[in-house]
């Protein structure tokens, strides 16, 4: 670890971002990192004695404690000046300077630890790299702030490019990044000097994230450090894109498969207000049981209808095989089951004011004399969802993402039309549709 990374490092972890050694908890956390570097406890204790005593001895009185420590006086003001941050044509440096240690005291450092060949080479390897961690490190530090990305999901982000050998190409690629452009078909067509199938495992490795009660996707901080024209936003859709407000869809199923573009897309949720969990919870809300025994069914058929709501299909499905048992049974009426069926939909649905009937949505037509249509129903529910989703979040459009990187961006005139033709149902086992691009043809 060179001078600047361990400055960096320790800067990163203390609480009000710049290390003191007036602080205790800082000089826990710097005796932390060196003990990470494996150094003896005793040297550890030396050295940041030290490191202590020459502190006092300086003139500068930025780390002194006291009144002049406490937070909003003047000398925390003046270290708060110690950010810089300077942009110059598409070049963007940020960087932190530090009063209280610095190069000679790393030297020292150094040279006062015993250290392996293979500690002292891990050293020199770190120095020789510091032409591209160093400006990688300003760029992220500079996205971070501009877009509001969490200190984990950067962590995360920089030890995949350490990971998949990307470092060179993407220190060099931030001398001059570019602009996302949503109408390609891939993302990664808009970035032709990174290697297609790396940026996608990128893509595929990083994780949903819960901050608060919002849910952030790989997509919104991937592309926030990746082009100019993108920042993530907190409120309304996920990501300005130029002058477009995105939410983005991405499905990619499990990241720990990420080297895998093969994997299982899990869908998108889009939808407000309503469960994401298990078909068990959808079941008990929607009293699906009470629903069935009230249909007046045979013991029989009554029996056969309950075991169909534990069979392993969508819940739609489920209710299309129960018509299929009913229309069968001796007093089968069809509207006895649309009634009934109603107001199961009513109180899953009970936000909405689409049920029996709205824009995109109309229970009746969905039932004839001998089937229920599953997949229309499935359609007009999901309709219904997001048109209120978009409504309530005020977005210009949606951009779904597979597994693969493809993509399609709808404006909200398009978008919930596009729902069973560019957009299937993948899934539906709770509240909620997952809704999935497929991709775009071969």
């Amino acid at each position: 670890m060179t001078l600047d990374e361990l400055l960096l490092e320790w800067s990163y972890r203390s609480e009000k971002g710049y290390p003191c050694l007036g602080s205790p908890s800082d000089i826990s956390i710097l005796k932390g990192i060196l003990r990470e570097l494996k150094l003896p406890e005793g040297e550890i204790d030396e050295l940041v004695d030290n490191l202590e005593e020459d502190d006092l001895e300086e003139e500068d009185n930025y780390t002194t404690t006291g009144t002049d420590g406490m937070e909003g006086s003047a000398v925390e003001k003046e270290k708060e000046t110690q950010y810089k941050s300077t942009s110059t044509g598409s070049d963007t440096n940020f960087s932190y300077t530090s009063p209280s240690f610095t190069k000679d005291d790393l030297i020292n450092l150094i040279s006062s630890t015993e250290m392996s060949s293979e500690e002292a080479e891990k050293i020199a390897s770190t120095i020789s790299s510091l032409h591209l961690t160093t400006p990688i490190t300003n760029y992220l530090a500079q996205v971070a702030q501009e877009s509001n990305i969490e200190n984990d999901q950067i962590d995360k982000f920089i030890k995949l490019l350490e990971k998949y050998d990307l470092q060179q190409e993407f220190a060099e690629y931030i001398k001059n990044p570019v602009d996302f452009d949503i109408t390609k078909n891939n993302f990664t067509d808009s970035i032709p000097s990174l290697p297609a199938d790396k940026l996608k495992i990128l893509f595929r490795s990083m994780p949903t994230t819960i901050v608060g009660n919002v849910s952030i996707g790989p997509g919104e901080v991937l592309f926030s450090i990746l082009f100019k024209n993108v920042r993530k936003r907190d409120s309304r859709g996920d990501l300005d894109v130029g002058d477009k407000n995105v939410e983005v869809k991405a499905s990619i199923g499990a990241f720990k498969k990420a080297e895998d573009e093969k994997g299982g897309d899990a869908g998108a949720v889009v939808a407000k207000g309503y469960g994401r969990g298990a078909w068990s919870s959808t079941r008990k809300t929607g009293e699906f049981d009470s629903f069935v025994e009230g249909l007046g069914m045979t013991e029989e058929n009554t029996d056969d209808a309950l075991k169909l709501l534990d069979a392993s299909l969508k819940w739609p499905l489920k209710v299309a095989s129960i018509y299929d048992v009913f229309t069968k049974d001796e007093i089968f009426d069809r509207e006895i089951f649309i009634r009934g069926f109603d107001n199961v939909l009513r109180r899953i649905y009970h936000k909405s004011t689409f049920i029996p009937s709205g824009t995109y949505f109309n229970l009746d037509s969905y039932f004839n004399e001998q089937d229920f249509d599953s997949k229309e129903f499935e359609i007009g529910i999901a309709r219904e969802l997001i048109s209120h989703y978009s409504d309530h979040e005020g977005f210009d459009g949606m951009l779904y993402l597979n597994r693969s990187g493809d993509m399609k961006y709808f404006d909200n005139k398009t978008v919930v039309k596009s729902v069973g033709t560019d957009i299937i149902i993948k899934s539906f086992s709770d509240d909620v549709p997952r809704l999935l691009f497929p991709g775009h043809p071969a």
